[in-house]
């Protein structure tokens, strides 16, 4: 399967400095088969559904295509958060705990990707992290953002999982 990763920072990224298919680990003993660089439409047409379709509604609007603005909402998603999580520890029971599919690994999977969406995140605006992460670290990071804060898009890439 197919998704995108998305460089995000509150600094403007040089584009020598945007994440692309080198910057990650990939292959054996990663979570990405491989990762692949995309065209400038494609990368523009996931950023929209990113902001529009992905994260939180309400919470970000594009300024242009490599700008979005924070527009407020971390504590309400916050406690839609806790909301979903007890609802996914109240499945947790005895007979469902060893299930393959069941109520431990939804919630081990709501854990770290709340938004529900194959999309990662990687917040360096160096390029030289390693790695990028699930939604959870990426709401960790709006958490502590002001309401109008800027955040700028960098590098989009594809990736095979």
């Amino acid at each position: 399967m197919h998704s995108k990763i998305f460089q995000i920072t509150t600094t403007k990224v040089d584009k020598e400095c945007y994440l692309n298919e080198d910057t990650l680990m990939q292959g054996d003993n990663s979570y990405f088969d491989y990762c692949n660089e995309i065209g400038e439409r494609e990368r523009k047409y996931y950023i929209d559904i990113l902001v529009n379709h992905i994260l939180p509604k309400g919470m970000f609007e594009l300024v242009d295509e490599d700008t979005i603005r924070y527009i407020g909402g971390a504590e309400k998603w916050k406690e839609d958060f806790v909301a979903g999580l007890r609802s996914k520890m109240e499945a947790v029971t005895p007979d469902t705990i060893l299930d393959c599919a069941g109520s431990v690994y939804q919630l081990e999977k709501y854990l770290k990707n709340p938004l529900g969406a194959a999309y990662w995140f990687y917040t360096d605006a160096d390029g030289t992290q390693s790695y990028a992460e699930q939604s959870f670290a990426f709401m960790q990071f709006v958490s502590t953002l002001e309401p109008g804060t800027i955040l700028y898009i960098g590098g989009v890439i594809d990736y095979h999982f």
